[in-house]
């Protein structure tokens, strides 16, 4: 291979990750109006997950239907698992060493609310012990698909419960524009700006705000193909199996809008949320995104089983998941009355490690 043609499959990469920036952006924008009559904690579990989450979902989607290689399914479940890993140790470790308060000035440690920590780590590893127990057998099944979407949908229904709590007493939650700044034509055009592009910038209707989401989907659908490439093609430069390749690669890339809505929450102020998205986010990743195109891929094609080949590096990440979770867990609920920047190292610390250790391993 010639200088160009290692360097390609990175640049597939890192141009990825820019693309699913913006474009989850504009479609987090369209479908905030879109789910502005749901109660907060569907909001959270529904439209801000799925904004979030939108990359990993349609790497599964890319790995089934588009590149119709259904072992690829493998770089897919890498890419998933890994954001999951990223998402728990990388988010916040970098949203407490960057967090602000509401003045703008750093702070050297943060707070957070003991109960909300307990609930969504519960239904994070309720979702990874599923999803490693499925991971254990020759085959991943249609029912076993059809048992991860339905915890995601009790995790939806504990937040409807928490969030009508909550509001006992309160005025409702209004609706506001989130506008996205006008940047002129040609950046616009580039950051996917499409509510100003087509409608003057303004507030939403059902039309524009469909038309804005369909948009976006497309774009995000896109990158997904592009990312998925790219993965594949740096697996193959480096040497190493396409699976690692998902999980370290593709990971990053696709946790790209978890880890800006995150550290604009945390530079606002904001602790709570720019914590619990990236937990709420990873029972998504392993409910939602892994499940529900598996599932309509069985049906579709009248099947009800993918073949898992079982090897030390599978079993590695199956355990490794919740290992890391448990461990980001005890770190923050055991001092989340001060979450200090020494509690982010050690976050970051373990991803280092684990990363090392996977590559040693499946390299």
């Amino acid at each position: 291979m010639n200088t160009m043609e290692n360097v390609w499959p990175f640049l597939l990469i890192i141009f990825s990750c820019y693309l699913l920036k913006y474009a989850c952006d504009t479609f987090e924008q369209s479908a905030s109006y879109l789910g502005r009559k749901f109660p907060p904690g569907v909001k959270g579990a529904t439209v801000n997950a799925v904004g979030s989450s939108m990359p990993e979902m349609c790497v599964v989607i890319a790995t089934l239907f588009w590149f119709g290689d259904p072992s690829l399914v493998m770089v897919a479940l890498g890419v998933t698992a890994g954001s999951a890993i990223f998402n728990g140790c990388v988010i916040p470790a970098l949203s407490i060493i960057m967090a602000k308060d509401e003045d703008g000035t750093a702070v050297k440690s943060i707070k957070l609310t003991k109960r909300v920590l307990i609930r969504d780590v519960f239904w994070v590893l309720t979702a990874e012990f599923a999803l490693i127990i499925f991971l254990g057998f020759n085959h991943f099944s249609l029912w076993m698909a059809v048992v991860l979407n339905i915890i995601y949908l009790f995790y939806a229904v504990h937040l409807y419960i928490d969030s009508k709590r909550e509001q006992e007493g309160d005025d409702e939650e209004q609706y506001e524009y989130e506008e996205i700044n006008d940047r002129g034509v040609f950046l616009n055009l580039i950051t996917f700006n499409f509510n100003t592009l087509f409608f003057s910038n303004r507030p939403f209707t059902l039309v524009s705000s469909l038309v804005v989401l369909i948009l976006a989907i497309a774009i995000i659908s896109g990158s997904s193909y592009l990312l998925v490439e790219g993965v594949l093609g740096s697996a193959s430069v480096l040497g190493v199996p396409e699976f690692f390749a998902g999980l370290i690669f593709g990971s990053a890339a696709s946790s790209v809008p978890d880890l800006m809505l995150s550290l604009k929450d945390a530079q606002k102020g904001e602790y709570e949320d720019a914590v619990a998205n990236p937990l709420a986010s990873n029972t998504f990743d392993t409910t939602i995104a892994f499940a529900l195109p598996l599932l309509v891929w069985f049906l579709i094609n009248g099947i009800d089983s993918l073949p898992l080949v079982q090897d030390d590096s599978l079993t590695l990440l199956r355990w490794s998941i919740v290992g890391i979770t448990g461990g980001v867990a005890a770190s923050l609920i055991f001092n989340y009355k001060k979450v200090t920047k020494n509690v982010a190292y050690f976050l970051l610390t373990m991803f280092v490690v684990w990363a090392g250790v996977m590559y040693v391993m499946i390299g």
